[in-house]
């Protein structure tokens, strides 16, 4: 009997596309691609093509990914928004060892991930690839940020204990290096932050931006997300993004802090922790406490747990729904609720989707 093999072929899928106003042409998409082909080599092939193509109604378009090492990737460019049927053939020299069928919506700004079976010609082996985004397995992860960080003992204190609650087994340590009022500029400067990035063995470092300066200075937040991804990545870690909140007195706030994160986790190929949006779907939800501290601007004890909730599953797929670990000032149907509405976010953010259209009915403050 064949003998079946189960492994994750991680890719990530990443659109790149810029708002329009309406009277300009709708804007097409990009649609980057890595996979990591480490587990065929495991299983004695030597993968020498990875052909990818992309289907959708008489309009196709198809490439080879590049590959180097265990590594393909390659990027599908000016794609009409819509989904797309995706076709994957995999090669040892000529020999075709795999292929594989699976779909994905394509939209522009936003990110999307695709399910494909690979099924292996020789000897019949049943290969299940989840094209997701390669940071399921991260075990050391390092936040860097602010107060938005640290507060209510700190996002990274509620996360460790959130994923050691859902998978003791992965003996995971989670960390941070914050500072009040902090730009990443600021960390950039910070010969700590840099030797805390060097030093730590890290597998994803997530970066917090100072919660106005997406909207009042994006490319300073641009080019320094930038920098600090570089020195990331020389340090043998992925980057990741943790998107802050529109103030109470300020929702206006909202959007251009959405889509600076958005953009730049789309132009570094990161993942975005979409805790903005969060709070914005929590306006609709009935019996959702306070997000906010006193002085409308921090997050409470419950926007804090619903940032490491956000993080559970968007760093590791984990659904928070039902994990028993939850702070104590928070009773366990609050953190139910508070549960549902980071996976609900996260499950539709990455379909281009917020949870409601309400606007808000507050005025607009001036930024202190």
């Amino acid at each position: 009997m064949p003998r079946l093999v189960i492994f994750s072929l991680l890719a990530a899928l990443f659109l790149a596309g810029c708002n329009s106003v309406s009277t300009l042409p709708e804007q097409t998409g990009e649609l980057p691609i890595r996979m990591d082909l480490s587990p065929a080599a495991q299983l004695n092939f030597n993968v020498s093509r990875v052909a990818v193509t992309v289907v959708k109604g008489t309009y196709s378009q198809s490439m080879d990914l590049a590959i180097t090492g265990n590594m393909a990737e390659g990027t599908l460019q000016d794609l009409e928004p819509g989904v797309y049927a995706i076709d994957v053939q995999v090669f040892d020299g000529l020999t075709l060892i795999a292929t594989g069928q699976g779909s994905g919506l394509v939209s522009p700004s936003q990110t999307t991930t695709v399910h494909i079976t690979l099924q292996f010609v020789p000897g019949g082996l049943e290969v299940v690839v989840g094209w997701g985004l390669p940071y399921e397995d991260s075990r050391r992860v390092l936040l860097v940020g602010n107060s938005h960080t640290y507060f209510n003992d700190g996002v990274d204190t509620h996360l460790q204990a959130l994923i050691d609650m859902a998978h003791p087994e992965w003996n995971v340590v989670v960390d941070a290096r914050t500072s009040g009022g902090y730009t990443l500029e600021n960390h950039y400067h910070d010969q700590n932050t840099l030797t805390a990035i060097a030093t730590g063995d890290w597998d994803l470092v997530i970066l917090q931006e100072q919660s106005s300066r997406p909207m009042l200075n994006p490319e300073l937040f641009y080019s320094y997300a930038d920098s600090l991804n570089t020195l990331i990545h020389q340090a043998g870690a992925l980057t990741g993004f943790y998107m802050t909140w529109a103030w109470r007195n300020n929702p206006e706030m909202y959007v251009p802090i959405r889509d600076a994160y958005r953009y730049i986790g789309a132009w570094l190929d990161a993942p975005v922790v979409p805790a903005g949006v969060a709070w914005h779907n929590a306006d609709s939800i009935p019996g959702m406490p306070n997000l906010y501290e006193a002085d409308n601007y921090h997050p409470s004890i419950y926007g804090t747990y619903l940032v490491a909730c956000l993080m559970l599953a968007r760093i590791w797929n984990v659904n928070p729904v039902g994990n028993r670990y939850f702070p104590p000032q928070i009773d366990a149907a609050t953190a139910n609720l508070l549960q549902q509405l980071a996976w609900d976010t996260i499950q539709n953010e990455y379909r281009g989707l917020d949870l409601h259209s309400r606007r808000w009915e507050q005025p607009l403050a001036t930024a202190a």
